[in-house]
């Protein structure tokens, strides 16, 4: 499968066609899909997972069903990738606008995986960090609605244009 799956999505993303290309197919290799039922993150039942180094996204098959659901979970993996081609100053600023929150009791989170890493702080704050990027990702590119949307309104917008004056995007 080559790159040509997440076409419609990233329109909608709006992410520039030369980041995209460098970070889901560097030197040719392609992230492909793979539909997998049973999928686990530790012990929990998941939808999902992302294996970098083997460049393929796991998805549940009950995501055929639900668009929408779909869109924010494949946005959300989508989003490893980025992550670990972020770079090492980009990834401090996100910690630092994490940290903020936390020292000021910041309640909710954008997707169930940051939020039961969140719960487990401070002994998960490496894979926290991680996942919220994702799921912030999630939020604000794939749009739509989740019940997992749960961060108040004031750090969702400080999510919002950090990812926005952050990331290579163009409007």
């Amino acid at each position: 499968m080559n790159s040509t799956w997440a076409r419609p999505l990233l329109d909608r993303c709006r992410l520039r066609s030369d980041f995209l290309a460098d970070v889901l197919t560097p030197a040719g290799r392609a992230v492909s899909i793979q539909w997998s039922a049973g999928l686990r993150d530790g012990a929990r039942d998941a939808v999902a997972g992302a294996d970098i180094r083997r460049r393929v996204i796991h998805l549940h098959p009950s995501l055929k069903q639900r668009a929408a659901e779909y869109r924010r979970i494949l946005t959300h993996e989508m989003f490893h990738f980025v992550w670990v081609r972020l770079g090492n100053p980009k990834r401090a600023a996100w910690k630092d606008l994490l940290r903020a929150e936390l020292a000021a009791n910041a309640r909710g989170e954008l997707g169930w995986s940051s939020a039961w890493r969140k719960a487990e702080l401070p002994a998960r704050f490496d894979e926290y960090t991680c996942e919220a990027f994702c799921d912030t990702a999630a939020w604000v590119f794939a749009g739509g609605a989740s019940e997992e949307y749960t961060l108040g309104p004031k750090w969702r917008e400080r999510r919002r244009a950090w990812m926005l004056r952050m990331a290579p995007y163009h409007y």
